[in-house]
């Protein structure tokens, strides 16, 4: 996995995937995501939603996995316990999703969260709800 700064963040790529994280608000986290994204990819998520924790008290979570193609279930798993342990920081959870295999898994982890994902088909919805969380401090 190969790491590289980016303006408001850093990505995460392999021949798999491409993985961009912005923090458009300091307590906003933006996740970009296309192809595959392995097991390694979760500790470099899960550290820097800790980062925003530590920093803000708080996240809003906004996860664009419309060219996502897929994940390896731990990665899913990883993510959804970490949030379920969280779920009182987090002030807000969106995701875009693109295909059927991660719309399934993302309905599956929001089964396990009580539905408190908001997921969203259209791309308009969740950039309007990543809008609305930016102007909102």
């Amino acid at each position: 996995m190969d790491r590289e700064d980016v303006p408001g963040g850093f990505r995460l790529s392999s021949d798999a995937y491409v993985i961009t994280i912005t923090r458009p608000r300091p307590h906003v986290e933006l996740l970009r995501a296309e192809g595959r994204a392995s097991a390694e990819v979760a500790d470099a998520i899960l550290d820097h939603r800790e980062k925003i924790l530590s920093e803000c008290g708080r996240i809003a979570i906004f996860d664009d996995l419309e060219h996502a193609s897929g994940y390896d279930s731990n990665v899913r798993t990883r993510l959804t316990s970490w949030t379920s342990k969280h779920r009182p920081q987090i002030t807000t959870f969106h995701i875009l999703t693109g295909s059927r295999i991660v719309a399934m898994g993302v309905a599956v982890a929001n089964v396990a969260l009580g539905g408190s994902i908001k997921a969203h088909l259209k791309r308009a919805d969740f950039e309007a709800a990543l809008r609305q969380a930016t102007l909102t401090g």
